[in-house]
C-alpha cells in the first residue's frame, strides 16, 4: 500500500462527503395511509430522494471502514503493528460507532462484538427544508407537492439509534468526525515512517 493509494482513498472520502452533501435530485412520491383508512400521496420535486440520500451515506461509512483496512496495511509496510491501528479505532467513539455501522451494512448484522458498546442501527432518513428553500407547497385533495427551488438549504439527517431504539446521534455527524480521526491516524502512521 503505497503512500499515493492512501492519498488516493482520502481523495475517494472527500468526494463520497461531496456525493451525500449534494441535496439536488429528481426527487420522490410516496403514499401515506392515515389510522382513519385515508391515504394521501407526497411528492417532492428537486430534491434527493431518501433513498438516494442513504445510499450516499450507506457508501461513506462502508469506506470509512474500508479505510482502517487500508491504513493497516500501509502502517504494516512502515513496520507498525496493526494493533496500533485497532486501538485507535477503539479509542475513538466516533469511529467505533462508524465501524459498527458499517459491519451492520456490509454483513446484514453485527457478526462480532460491537466496537462502540452500543450495538448501533441507522433509522430513517429525514429532511427539514426551511421555507427559503421552497419555490412552492401545493396542496390537492389527498396530494401534498413540494417544489424545492435550493435543495443546498435543505438538511439531510440519518439518526443513529442504539440497542434500545434511542437516538444518539446523526450518522452524518460521525462520518465527518470519523474522516478527521482517520486523516490524524494516517498522518500518525506516515510521521512514524
Amino acid at each position: 500500500m503505497t503512500g499515493a493509494e492512501i492519498e488516493e482513498l482520502f481523495e475517494r472520502l472527500g468526494r463520497l462527503v461531496s456525493a451525500t452533501k449534494e441535496h439536488r435530485g429528481d426527487g420522490a412520491a410516496w403514499n401515506y395511509t392515515f389510522p382513519n383508512g385515508e391515504t394521501h400521496r407526497y411528492v417532492i420535486r428537486g430534491l434527493k430522494s431518501h433513498a438516494a440520500a442513504e445510499d450516499s451515506a450507506f457508501n461513506l461509512l462502508i469506506w470509512i471502514w474500508n479505510a482502517k483496512d487500508y491504513l493497516k496495511k500501509r502502517g504494516a509496510l512502515l513496520g507498525i503493528d496493526g494493533r496500533m491501528v485497532e486501538e485507535a479505532v477503539n479509542d475513538d467513539a466516533d469511529l467505533a460507532v462508524c465501524a459498527d455501522l458499517a459491519n451492520l451494512l456490509k454483513h446484514g448484522g453485527l457478526d462480532r462484538r460491537s466496537r462502540s458498546g452500543l450495538n448501533p442501527r441507522l433509522g430513517k432518513v429525514s429532511f427539514r427544508a426551511p421555507q427559503t428553500a421552497l419555490a412552492s407547497l401545493t396542496f390537492r385533495s389527498f396530494e401534498v407537492a413540494i417544489d424545492i427551488s435550493d435543495p443546498s438549504q435543505v438538511e439531510f439527517r440519518l439518526p443513529v439509534l442504539d440497542e434500545t431504539g434511542e437516538e444518539i446521534g446523526d450518522a452524518f455527524r460521525y462520518a465527518t468526525s470519523a474522516i478527521q480521526s482517520l486523516e490524524y491516524l494516517r498522518d500518525e502512521i506516515e510521521g512514524a515512517a
